[in-house]
């Protein structure tokens, strides 16, 4: 769905970029290309006029989807010929010359044009082949009368059916802890003490989850019908007609009006719910645009304390813009409230014995609705027309996008938040379909599959496609197309991944979308109806005649080919590297392949090539042909031994993720030339001046690793120029130490917009005068720092001001934690065990620096494996402890088994903690894990305590 409406712009403007390169390098290989480029720019043009109304018809309009299927075969020829045409006009620009290409110039030079005549003509051939279809699909487009974009009218072909507050409660299943939750929030909410000002609640959940029929449950709750001066309904829906909802809120408060105009309107409004406890609900809210909202907004804010406007909607984006003070987001039901509401439906009218007999089939039917009300009622009204128990079995055996009946009446409810998508943003979600159903998707990974296939355009030149990627994907998000949506919390402490789910239902609906695009082999079994797919799904072990026979899948025409091993192996047949001539995206992780062939080099259109978890030893140079790679993922192949010599030649590469290559010793030279590389998961830089000097140009890094292994030159890898780079890795392996010299650490210029740093085995005696100095450091706001050699030096963190997450872990020469820590100073101890507790003689009494951390929202302490003790203030020093990190919202501490007790003082004094985290930390279990006894009373006011084991 929408390829052409993505793909034609995109097209469009590559195509010019492309002719002007070979009109400037004077490389010929098409023949009056200004003339051809015009025609088909042209046409191109013409068509893309048209396309929104080819697209809101094709699902309705089975020859208007097959004549776009016609069109998208077009666009997707010409993105390759676009392909191979740039590279071969880059070609004699990025190859390395070598001492004999150089001695046979001249012979070259005379044979040029002899040898460019095959090019030419392909090139040439294929660019006209192009014309001629795209002048044949103009001429065809004509008998369909498509309008115009400018002509199209804005109403949807699938009208969402408007609302009311009538509800029969008798027929609702599975809704009790959130009308339960929702009725406390409201009746709080308009609780008059100490309420000021009207509260915007939000219910927020994905179409069909019931947000409607929570919001009339609580609409018509006695206690609610009770506790309101005024209660409104109005079913808001889209487009947002302000004038339309004016005159319904007036109209339902009992004060109809005639008036044309919004203004007049809006002041009735203002006069009629003021100071009135009302509730208003605003049911099915689509608009984003705040400007539409604020007149509502600014007429309601009078009304007595306590008010509330309650407002359902899909998108958390809508609740953002309507100023929600509190968001209930709908929880999905249980498969046993799905199978209630089901039989109900599908059991009408039918005899009990029959009932009996399906009843197990139907249980399992409600497992596939995944907790989607909206699904329940749909599968019931399928199944009330099933009378035998075959019927109810093949029901069981398909997908639900597979079942005709099932997607006339679910889909085109999805289909409404599908049609407010942008080109851009429809084909990134259809996309999705080439993943497993409940497949857990990594956001970064997907973005840049989503980039390898040519969605994700920037919007002005220069701008990152990753932020732009980005932007698409919380797009979607806020409209809940994904869920389950968290951070993943990297070795050193920090969320450095995002991950999420599709609910089923969404995800079918992608299928659904892309049935004539995605192909998935799952076993023997084929788990799509398309006949010539684009993206290719292995998703079970299999022969490779089982897997690769099918007379479906001609591998010539896939753009993506995934292979997800859930058992067993994926085979991977000889000639695949052969077959692919249009992948773009290709993932052989965990494929046991112990040698990449060759015929890789073949594969010019490839942007995204993931290899992780094989145990091959070497890739082959040929690699490096692939002008286009950007993404390439080799991580967990620990028995690579090298990378190729001429790597230099993957002019495009943007990420390179080589974690866990332990085998992997050395960078070649030519790594020094991949200017365009993001991401470095893995730089070893060994006791070789000359090593850190190969960093010295990649100026576009904004994530680098760095294994340290003897005395090495910071200096030479020009980090202060990278002002790109936001995470810097620094991993120092035992026995490094520094030399006095001003070459070492101390004198590195630091990125100047770095915001996280992690320090592993860092070896000197105090922390980079740098890091905590703020005019070095001042974007900084994440550290983390294992196996100190001097704990000490640990001491000066406080006085970082910018830090807002600390991460401290490993260091198992610390067995006191000293109140210094904290900024609080005392006398010397005699005979002190722990370098925290040592000071200077002068210092004799408790006092305070400047605020401890002041900015400090996050603290974490993991695997401290001697720490015993944690030195709390005494009842002298509480006033002291005020200053103490004051914005501290999550304390977490993981895997210290000896510590016995918490500060309860210090933590009284936080009044911002929000969360105490405590995970295999034994005696602090035992002191707090019952609830019950005075420990647990000294840290029962923070609000959530977890405890585990």
């Amino acid at each position: 769905m929408a390829i052409a409406e993505s793909l034609i712009p995109k097209i469009i403007d590559e195509l010019g970029e492309v002719a002007k390169k070979q009109l400037e390098k004077r490389v010929n290989l098409v023949l009056g290309v200004e003339e051809e480029v015009a025609n088909i720019e042209k046409r191109l043009a013409t068509i893309e006029n048209v396309l929104r109304d080819a697209e809101r018809r094709r699902l309705k309009e089975e020859p208007v989807g097959k004549w776009l299927e016609e069109l998208e075969g077009i666009t997707y020829e010409m993105d390759d010929v676009l392909d191979e045409w740039n590279v071969k006009i880059q070609k004699p620009e990025f190859e390395q010359p070598t001492l004999w290409s150089k001695v046979r110039s001249f012979i070259l030079s005379l044979c040029l044009r002899i040898k460019e005549l095959p090019d030419r003509l392909d090139i040439a051939q294929k660019i006209k082949s192009i014309n001629d279809k795209l002048e044949s699909t103009l001429k065809e487009a004509d008998k369909f009368k498509f309008i115009t974009s400018g002509g199209i009218p804005d109403s949807h072909d699938f009208q969402r059916g408007m609302t009311t507050s009538i509800i029969d409660e008798s027929k609702i299943c599975g809704r009790d802890s959130d009308k339960v939750a929702l009725l406390d929030q409201v009746l709080s909410k308009s609780s008059s003490q100490g309420r000021k000002g009207v509260q915007v609640i939000s219910v927020v959940g994905a179409g069909g989850s019931g947000k409607t029929t929570l919001a009339q449950l609580l609409f018509n709750n006695d206690e609610v019908q009770r506790h309101f001066e005024l209660r409104n309904w109005i079913c808001v829906s889209d487009p947002f007609d302000q004038k339309r909802i004016a005159k319904a809120i007036l109209g339902n408060a009992g004060n109809s009006s005639q008036e044309s105009e919004l203004d007049p309107l809006i002041r009735g409004i203002k006069e009629t719910f003021s100071r009135k406890r009302f509730l208003l609900v605003l049911d099915d809210v689509w608009t984003e645009d705040d400007s539409k909202w604020e007149p509502f907004q600014n007429s309601l804010k009078d009304g007595a304390p306590g008010s509330v406007i309650l407002v359902t909607t899909r998108s958390h984006r809508v609740a953002a813009v309507v100023g929600t003070t509190h968001t209930h987001r709908m929880a999905l039901m249980s498969d046993s409230d799905c199978w209630l509401i089901m039989q109900r439906i599908a059991f009408a009218n039918k005899s009990g014995d029959f009932c009996k007999k399906v009843e197990r089939i139907g249980q399992k039917i409600a497992e596939k609705c995944k907790g989607l009300p909206l699904a329940a009622k749909t599968m019931g009204s399928l199944l009330r027309f099933k009378d035998t128990v075959q019927q109810w079995q093949n029901v069981l055996d398909s997908e639900i996008w597979q079942l005709e009946e099932a997607a006339v009446e679910l889909f085109p409810h999805l289909y409404l938040s599908y049609n407010e998508l942008s080109p851009e943003l429809k084909r990134c979600f259809s996309y999705c379909a080439v993943f497993p159903k409940d497949h857990e998707i990594y956001v970064e990974e997907l973005i840049s599959l989503w980039i390898a296939q040519g969605y994700v355009r920037p919007r002005r030149r220069g701008e990152r496609l990753e932020l732009v990627g980005r932007e698409y994907f919380n797009k979607l998000a806020m409209r809940s197309f994904f869920q389950e949506l968290q951070e993943v919390e990297g070795y050193f402490g920090f969320h450095e991944y995002m991950k999420c789910k599709m609910h089923d239902i969404v995800h079918d609906f992608a299928q659904f979308l892309t049935k004539n695009e995605c192909h998935a082999l799952d076993g023997t079994r084929r788990n799509s109806s398309s006949e010539r797919p684009r993206h290719l799904t292995i998703l079970e072990e299999g022969t490779e005649e089982e897997m690769f026979s099918s007379p479906v899948v001609d591998f010539g025409r896939l753009r993506s080919f995934f292979a997800f091993r859930r058992i067993g192996t994926v085979v991977v047949p000889q000639n695949l590297f052969c077959s692919l001539k249009c992948v773009r995206t290709l993932t052989l992780s965990r494929c046991e392949l112990a040698e990449i062939p060759t015929e890789i080099g073949r594969l010019i259109h490839l942007r995204h090539l993931d290899l992780s978890y094989n145990p091959f030893i070497t890739l082959p140079e040929a690699i490096c042909d692939l002008y286009y790679l950007e993404t390439l993922n080799i991580n967990d192949c620990g028995q690579l031994s090298c990378l190729p010599e001429r790597i230099e030649g993957l002019v495009h590469l943007r990420h390179l993720f080589n974690e866990n290559t332990d085998d992997l010793r050395q960078m070649p030279q030519g790594f020094g030339k991949l200017t365009s590389l993001c991401t470095l998961a893995r730089f070893i830089a060994r006791s070789n001046f000359d090593d850190l000097a190969i960093l010295k140009d990649l100026n576009q890094l904004e994530i680098l690793v760095i294994e340290i292994e003897g005395e090495v030159d910071f200096g030479s890898a020009k980090l202060g120029k990278k002002i790109n780079m936001r995470e810097m890795f620094l991993l120092f392996s035992d026995g490094t130490h520094f030399i006095e010299t001003p070459n070492c650490i101390e004198t590195m210029q630091p990125p100047p917009n770095l915001e996280l740093l992690v320090l592993v085995g860092y070896p000197g005696t105090q922390l980079p005068s740098w890091l905590v100095t703020k005019s070095h450091a001042n974007n900084l706001t994440k550290l983390s720092i294992a196996r100190p050699h001097n704990i000490s030096s640990l001491l000066a963190l406080r006085k970082l001001s910018f830090l807002e997450e600390l991460v401290l872990g490993e260091a198992d020469e610390l067995e006191c934690l000293g109140k210094e820590f904290f900024g609080v100073t005392k006398a010397l101890h005699e005979n002190s065990r722990d370098a925290l507790d040592t000071l200077s003689d002068s210092e004799s009494s408790f006092s305070a620096e400047a605020v401890a951390f002041p900015n400090l929202r996050k603290l974490y302490f993991r695997e401290f494996d001697n720490w015993t003790n944690w030195e709390d203030v005494s009842e002298d020093d509480e006033e002291v402890a005020v200053s103490i990190m004051p914005c501290l919202e999550e304390l977490k501490i993981s895997q210290c088994y000896k510590l016995e007790a918490l500060p309860h003082r210090i933590l009284s004094k936080i009044s911002s903690l929000k969360n105490l985290d405590i995970q295999r930390c034994d005696k602090l279990r035992d002191r707090y894990f019952d609830k019950i006894g005075d420990d647990w009373i000294k840290i029962s006011h923070i609000p959530r305590v977890h405890i585990s084991n």
